[in-house]
């Protein structure tokens, strides 16, 4: 049986979310692997936060790194009790304000499908997956991409959906050989 699997992304009524800036001078591409986050021990998780009018704190932030509030954290770990995490300081200097997120380390899983769709950059169009291993992943990251894609299984999903959290969006992924499906769902 095929359950479904979700995209997670900020919603797209966040409107100026914090953005920390200057992360990947202290972080390589390799430190946020399962292998190399060890490397994470040794540098500072403490960024400054780009300069804005007003700054949102969604439960997720997607960019430059997938970040958790801490609340999200919890309910991730009850679904992930193997995934790694990293406190990480985020620092708003204008307002001398600071607030704790999350990185989490999510396993990279080889599941991309040849009906994905590319634009003439390499920057992907369509996110098409596929294999029955995926079931048993709660929450995991596309392997073979530039860009980043966390993944979520349809338990954690309704999970997510059923509590208070801000600014979190679930897309429905496309499986191979199922057609195009685009559910959207904001919190």
């Amino acid at each position: 049986m095929e359950l479904d699997l979700f995209k997670l992304s900020v919603d797209e009524r966040v409107h100026d979310p914090a953005v920390p800036v200057g992360v990947f001078a202290e972080i390589t591409k390799e430190m946020l692997t399962e292998e190399g986050c060890h490397a994470l021990h040794e540098v500072s998780l403490q960024f400054p936060i780009q300069d804005a009018e007003r700054v949102q704190y969604p439960d997720y932030l997607e960019h430059p790194l997938p970040l958790l509030s801490t609340r999200l954290k919890l309910l991730v770990e009850k679904f992930c009790p193997r995934m790694k995490f990293f406190a990480v300081r985020l620092l708003d200097l204008r307002r001398k304000h600071s607030q704790t997120y999350w990185l989490m380390i999510p396993p990279r899983v080889g599941c991309l499908s040849a009906e994905s769709e590319f634009r003439p950059d390499g920057a992907l169009r369509r996110l098409v997956v596929e294999g029955e291993q995926l079931n048993s992943w709660m929450l995991f990251q596309v392997a073979g991409i530039a860009e980043t894609q966390i993944l979520v299984h349809l338990a954690l999903a309704e999970s997510l959906l059923r509590r208070d959290f801000d600014g979190i969006r679930l897309t429905r992924v496309e499986r191979a050989g199922t057609g195009s499906s685009e559910a959207v769902y904001g919190s």
